[in-house]
């Protein structure tokens, strides 16, 4: 699928993708929580593709190494969502039905540490 967004757009995108999370936590009821957190790892699935057609679109070279960390960002905190909210990935799969969404195999978790 093609977002065909500008840079700009998807860096808001992000920010408020981003936001949605201290929400979620503020929230003390669970099954709210998992509602909220599924949602936002469904949109944060989307930001993701677009970030990535951003980063190989040579228009936006000037701002790959943003991209890229918003990229990296986003990914984590997705990873974060599913883990500490118990998000089923398998609901998001079915809800993709128009497959728009690339293959969601980026968020399983390693169980190799990496160190630095």
């Amino acid at each position: 699928m093609k977002y065909d967004a500008t840079a700009r757009s998807v860096m808001e995108w992000a920010n408020s993708e981003l936001e949605h999370v201290g929400r979620i936590v503020a929230c003390s009821n669970p099954k709210i929580q998992y509602s909220y957190a599924l949602s936002t790892v469904n949109g944060m699935a989307h930001l993701k593709d677009a970030l990535s057609e951003l980063i190989h679109d040579k228009a936006y070279n000037y701002m790959k190494e943003d991209l890229v960390k918003t990229h990296n960002a986003v990914i984590r905190v997705m990873k974060h969502l599913i883990k500490d909210f118990n998000v089923n990935l398998n609901t998001i799969r079915a809800f993709n039905t128009k497959k728009v969404l690339s293959n969601l195999s980026y968020l399983k978790n390693n169980t190799r540490k990496v160190t630095r």
